[in-house]
């Protein structure tokens, strides 16, 4: 009985930045679950790619190409979703990222660049959807925020600052949207990715250290995000306004890379 209540069949979820990574772990995961994924990236070949490892055990999905920073692009996501649909019930807000750059080095581009593709692109997406889960009288949206938004990480203050502002922006919308719509985010630490392996080559042993700095001495695992995506998306949950810290229990920050005092 209990696990009936994790069955995502007949619902719809859009997740961004589902091409590789985080987002396609849960996008994975989502469809497992039995939700139709409509799964969007800038790299064409990366989504449709995610989408047909769906489709081969048997899942049901969309690949769309799309700038979740976009909102022409946005606009054109959730007029497909629906044409093809009817309904969105799971919005997962995964894009975003950053540059290394130390603080004085911080163009005003490239901060309000960090900004809009962390926070800016949830806004865009959650506003173009919420009317449609509105109408149908449900939906639940979950942002992916860091760590960073908690602890700070030099050379990477714009970063920091904009999972902050998603952060706030979580809470701002599920005041607003409830009873109809609930909002979260999880914030997450160190998981198993080619983007931070390619942080890591910066510097060998980095893994170690970053392993032996995490409580669990472990990264995480991005389809573990996707099983909390799917309780946070089932309509009994009870859960909104919160900040979900998936991170192997630091307390601080846990980068290795060594970045020097000014």
């Amino acid at each position: 009985m209990a696990l009936e209540q994790f069955d995502l069949n007949g619902q719809v979820a859009i997740v961004t930045g589902a091409g590789k990574g985080v987002g396609q772990g849960i996008a994975r995961v989502l469809a497992e679950a039995g939700a139709t994924v409509v799964g969007t990236a800038r790299t064409e070949a990366d989504i449709v790619a995610t989408i047909a490892d769906i489709e081969k055990v048997g899942g049901k999905g969309l690949a769309l190409t799309a700038d979740a920073m976009s909102r022409p692009d946005g606009e054109r996501v959730v007029d497909t979703t629906i044409e093809n649909f009817g309904h969105i019930d799971i919005l997962v807000n995964n894009v975003g990222g950053s540059t290394y750059a130390r603080f004085l080095d911080i163009t005003d581009e490239d901060f309000r660049h960090t900004f809009d593709w962390c926070v800016t692109s949830a806004f865009i997406m959650s506003q173009l959807v919420a009317p449609h889960m509105i109408e149908a009288g449900h939906g639940a949206i979950v942002n992916i925020s860091s760590g960073s938004a908690r602890f700070g990480i030099r050379a990477l203050t714009a970063y920091c600052t904009a999972k902050g502002g998603l952060e706030a922006l979580t809470r701002a919308m599920a005041q607003e949207l409830a009873p109809k719509i609930r909002v979260n985010a999880i914030a997450l630490g160190s998981f198993a990715t080619d983007g931070l392996q390619t942080s890591l080559d910066m510097l060998p042993g980095s893994l170690e250290k970053m392993k032996e700095a995490t409580p669990l001495h472990r990264l995480g695992d991005v389809e573990d995000l996707g099983r909390l995506c799917v309780y946070l998306a089932t309509p009994g949950c009870y859960a909104t306004n919160s900040i979900f810290h998936v991170d192997g229990g630091i307390e601080s920050n846990n980068s290795p890379l060594p970045i020097p005092d000014y």
